[in-house]
């Protein structure tokens, strides 16, 4: 029953560095015009647990790039030590572009480091999410993304969107879409293992559970990409911290 535990436990926690999230209509002028500049970045992935101790658990990158068909990311997590035994490496893509200042995804897909378990393709006239294997997810009114591209939707909204609209995340390993509200929104200077930023750190609760939050420290510098991201509730905190950049 343990090692089911852990299993479970260190499975979440490669969920959420694989993430690695985010109106009123003054926010979305604002953003309008924001393209990202092709970019590769790399993290460290730590675990601060109550029951599990503190473990650094592995390297998450993410690499986006831009052509006149909008933009494909991609991202893997190369787990270590107890990580890498229960649940291996992680994997996971997507299209997406950029309307109105928001996301606009295309496809999403992931799985373990060979084999994509899931594909999802979105309708967005019938506002239907669709699953390779023929299931489907109604998509609920309002701001809809996933984990793959949760880090550039995050960049987008750094003029404090989201004020008074739920973000709805999709996780397509869970088959399950998650809501958050935007708690806060603020500037603040973080150092790093490539130096010292100027960020704006959003934080993102869950609905109607308060104590579980995402903060994003949005580099001012790299397009407002996400150089810190920290998954927080009463058991855990996972942290996710930039340590190579490389940008065109």
């Amino acid at each position: 029953m343990r090692l089911i535990l852990r299993n479970n436990i260190f499975t979440r926690v490669l969920l959420i560095a694989i993430t690695l999230v985010f109106h009123t209509n003054g926010a979305l002028a604002q953003n309008q015009t924001q393209e990202f500049e092709s970019i590769a970045i790399t993290y460290t992935i730590n675990l601060l647990s109550s029951t599990l101790g503190n473990a650094r658990v592995g390297q998450f990158q993410t690499t986006l790039t831009h052509d006149e068909n909008g933009y494909s990311a991609h991202s893997t997590t190369k787990a270590q030590g107890l990580a890498a035994i229960l649940v291996g490496d992680k994997q996971m893509s997507c299209e997406f572009s950029i309307d109105q200042g928001r996301v606009l995804s295309h496809n999403y897909a992931g799985g373990n480091k060979k084999t994509d378990e899931y594909q999802v393709s979105y309708d967005w006239d019938a506002r239907k999410i669709n699953f390779v294997d023929g299931e489907a997810l109604d998509m609920p009114p309002g701001y809809v993304i996933d984990l793959c591209t949760m880090n550039f939707a995050a960049a987008l909204l750094k003029d404090g969107g989201l004020t008074d609209e739920v973000l709805y995340v999709l996780n397509g390993e869970r088959k399950r879409i998650n809501s958050y509200k935007l708690r806060s929104s603020t500037k603040e200077t973080l150092d790093t293992p490539v130096g010292s930023m100027d960020t704006i750190k959003i934080i993102l609760e869950r609905e109607l559970e308060s104590d579980r939050t995402y903060s994003f420290w949005l580099s001012i510098d790299h397009d407002y990409m996400p150089i810190k991201i920290e998954e927080a509730r009463s058991s855990r905190t996972v942290t996710i911290l930039v340590n190579n950049i490389e940008s065109s």
